[in-house]
């Protein structure tokens, strides 16, 4: 219950603000509202103040604004207060001002987040001593090593694995020089793309840090569980091989599904040695048992100008990996199973909430921006198939047919009930495994 509401109430607060933003474009451009709703389907409440009525409707995973006009199945007097008596920028302002809302309010939320503090591992926050160097990848390419202290990046000074990861994460072609401390020597090292460059959004070297491969976490049901591993266990082998990084253990684990895995730990003072069969992740297709490692935490608090500097710099990595998503996607180089649909968003919504009032606010922040980005693909029924209908209308002289854009917003909506129930559907399997 408590998941509930507090989702109720977070998407209610992002479709406020996009809808607000139509509102607030429509009336500046003198355009008459005649309904503003949260949610869609039967009203639930409401009061009509003026000539519009405000409305609480009983779906609560979306919202609307109805202009004079605007319908296109009904008949427009062409009125001067209606929408399509105005000028073509004039109503492409009313338009994309709600998605706009959704990006403003994404930006202007997550500097609050660095000020009020954010979690981070704690080793974000220690010397980059590089712990292991992945094979074939961009760091092993260039020659880095294990112990090797990361001291400049591009002449940038750098202090910390914070430093290290900003950088690189916002350099996805990469193409750098790195200075690392190799004894009493300083030497320089061109990070090139490399070749196997996982999908990560952002930037990849493969230079990771020392995470001791001791267990956080078990998940219930997966292989780990079912062998006994348990929280506070160290993982000392992997098929007898000693293993001192925490990335090793996961990396053996990702190349080795559906196959048996002998893994030994240290539980207190007693060794055991279970073995385990890793299956294979729906989404990612390598190989999981069910476990997360244990990490501290910090919670560190940024100043006022940090945290702008901060928080815009991390819209910035989020809007760049949305777009590659998209495009990944739209390409079918990314499965649409890994979407996820009402139920997931209410689930890491909860989660977000119990992590704490910054985790909340960023998860808010990071959801407005994709509702903003979202409205403004080019589908019938999105804010970006008005757009592209107000486009044509530029190009041609004169609006579409009314009988065109129906059948534009009737396929239009039909993707989206059919993109709402797989992703409805992704969520329901998700729940039962």
């Amino acid at each position: 219950m408590y998941t509930l509401v507090i989702f109720i109430i977070c998407i209610g607060i992002l479709i406020f603000v996009h809808e607000l933003g139509h509102i607030v474009a429509a009336r500046m451009k003198g355009i008459r509202v005649l309904k503003f709703s949260l949610g869609f389907g039967p009203k639930i409440i409401g009061k009509k103040v003026g000539e519009t009525e405000y409305q609480i409707s009983a779906l609560p995973l979306g919202g609307y604004v109805k202009m004079a006009g605007e319908d296109v199945t009904e008949e427009a007097t062409m009125g001067p207060d209606e929408f399509p008596s105005k000028s073509v920028l004039d109503r492409a302002t009313v338009v994309l001002a709600g998605p706009i809302m959704n990006i403003i309010i994404a930006f202007l939320f997550m500097p609050l987040v660095f000020f009020i503090g954010i979690k981070m591992p704690a080793f974000l926050e220690e010397p980059p001593i590089v712990g292991l160097v992945e094979g074939g990848s961009p760091a092993e390419i260039g020659g880095i090593q294990t112990g090797d202290r990361i001291v400049k990046i591009n002449s940038s000074p750098v202090s910390s694995w914070n430093d290290v990861a900003t950088t690189l994460s916002l350099r996805p072609e990469l193409g750098i020089k790195i200075a690392v401390e190799r004894g009493k020597e300083i030497k320089e090292i061109f990070l090139g793309k490399g070749t196997g460059t996982p999908y990560s959004g952002s930037g990849y070297a493969g230079i990771l840090p020392d995470i001791p491969p001791v267990i956080g976490k078990v998940n219930k049901g997966y292989p780990a569980d079912q062998a006994g591993l348990r929280e506070g266990d160290r993982i000392v082998e992997i098929h007898g091989t000693p293993v001192g990084n925490w990335y090793r253990v996961s990396s053996y684990i990702r190349s080795h599904v559906e196959k048996e895995i002998a893994v030994a730990v240290m539980r207190g003072d007693e060794k055991m040695i279970v073995t385990v069969r890793p299956i294979k992740d729906r989404t990612g297709g390598y190989g999981v048992i069910g476990i997360i490692n244990r990490q501290e935490t910090v919670v560190k608090k940024f100043g006022i100008i940090e945290s702008i500097g901060q928080g815009m710099s991390r819209m910035y990595e989020l809007t760049v990996l949305t777009f590659d998503v998209l495009k990944r996607l739209f390409s079918f180089n990314l499965s649409i199973e890994t979407l996820g649909g009402p139920i997931m968003i209410a689930k890491l919504t909860g989660e977000a909430a119990q992590s704490g009032i910054s985790d909340l606010i960023a998860f808010v922040a990071f959801m407005s921006l994709q509702l903003g980005i979202l409205n403004l693909l080019p589908i019938p029924v999105l804010d970006g198939g008005w757009v592209i209908f107000l486009l044509i209308e530029k190009i041609k002289g004169s609006p579409l047919s009314k009988k065109t854009m129906e059948v534009a917003q009737t396929v239009g909506f039909a993707l989206l009930i059919t993109l709402i129930i797989i992703v409805s559907y992704n969520d329901i399997l998700r729940v039962f495994k």
